[in-house]
């Protein structure tokens, strides 16, 4: 590319609308289609870096005592981007209110928008709202498109081309991939592909959480590379079948899921009680502290594995966790299996020979 070209190339980068996204609570779910949808609409996409120290203290010293730690850390990460890019035309900060018309969204996620404004020197919140049981989102996509400039044509020829590259990110997910490896892909423009194929370990465990907890590695400890130094094999949801997903869990005539991360996370369940029982050896359920959604549903998880007999263990975590605390309950945990396994194996030989004779 010759000087001509590159200044060109730099001008129009330069004209570009420039949004911020936080590399948080939703991140972990929708990036993949928000940088198709912005890039599609020529915006320049900003991204707060991975959350550190200084991120979560800056968070927990704007959001109140009530709060999770993953609302803390969104807080940390917005006033990232406003501190370190004061050139910014929009933060981007979706309002998700209903993604299906059977559940809702966690309420600090319906409010986030209205709440992220109160934060000093913010530049223009930019709009999305999805919620499909007031309107369809191609009307979102289309009031989006509006804050940009663009005609309701062009944006929905970047939905259209959005929707693609998401579904091919979800598909990319349930071959295998672990969704902290397809994030990184996404954000240099690389094709998903699979990394070399690891040896299977003797151990596999379902790890439950929101994406938010499960994929953030600072705030988490890096928790899934524990869990693989250890020689186990991690599954979430997010690596199931789309069919599990689509038939609604019914705890009792009265009583169904309310929410809506809560209701894949009890689906992903009631296939491990019924068809999937033998593809794990135990649950793991990262849950941030004052998440009432999650304590109430691990409860019921909970009751679910002993009917079963598969190990459960719950955490609870927030900006005060320890890694040792943390690193004696793995250890504790996988022990116990390793030794659950190796008496059902021994068990399973002696009665073999049993047989034999």
């Amino acid at each position: 590319m010759n000087r001509k070209t590159l200044k060109l190339v730099e001008n129009k980068k330069m004209n570009k609308i420039k949004v911020g996204i936080p590399r948080a609570l939703h991140y972990y779910r929708y990036f993949p289609f928000w940088k198709k949808l912005l890039e599609e609409m020529d915006v320049e996409i900003i991204l707060s870096i991975q959350t550190n120290k200084k991120i979560v203290e800056t968070g927990v010293q704007q959001g109140f005592g009530e709060l999770c730690i993953p609302m803390k850390i969104y807080y940390g990460h917005v006033l990232y981007l406003i501190n370190n890019h004061p050139d910014l035309d929009f933060i981007f900060v979706p309002r998700y209110i209903a993604e299906v018309k059977e559940a809702f969204f966690c309420p600090k996620f319906l409010s986030l928008p209205d709440v992220i404004k109160i934060l000093p020197n913010i530049p223009k919140i930019l709009n999305f709202e999805v919620n499909v049981k007031e309107f369809p989102i191609s009307y979102s996509i289309i009031e989006l498109g509006k804050q940009l400039g663009l005609s309701s044509s062009r944006s929905l020829e970047a939905y259209n081309r959005a929707k693609v590259y998401h579904q091919q990110y979800l598909n990319f997910l349930r071959e295998g991939s672990t969704v902290n490896h397809a994030l990184r892909l996404v954000s240099r423009d690389l094709p998903f592909k699979l990394p070399k194929k690891k040896p299977d370990n003797k151990i596999r465990l379902l790890l439950l959480g929101h994406g938010y907890n499960l994929f953030d590695t600072f705030i988490n400890l890096d928790f899934q590379k524990k869990l693989s130094d250890r020689q186990v094999d991690v599954l979430t949801i997010e690596n199931m079948p789309e069919s599990i997903f689509r038939t609604p869990v019914i705890v009792n005539k009265k009583l169904r899921n309310y929410w809506r991360h809560e209701e894949e996370i009890m689906q992903a369940i009631r296939y491990f009680l019924r068809t999937g029982r033998n593809e794990i050896d135990g649950v793991i359920f990262l849950i941030s502290f004052a998440c009432g959604p999650d304590s109430l549903i691990s409860e019921l998880i909970m009751r679910d594995m002993k009917v079963v007999g598969l190990p459960y263990l719950a955490i609870i975590m927030d900006e005060h966790s320890g890694e040792a605390g943390m690193l004696t309950r793995i250890e504790s945990f996988v022990e116990m299996i390793k030794r659950k396994k190796k008496k059902i194996e021994l068990e399973s030989q002696q009665e073999k020979s049993k047989i034999r004779v």
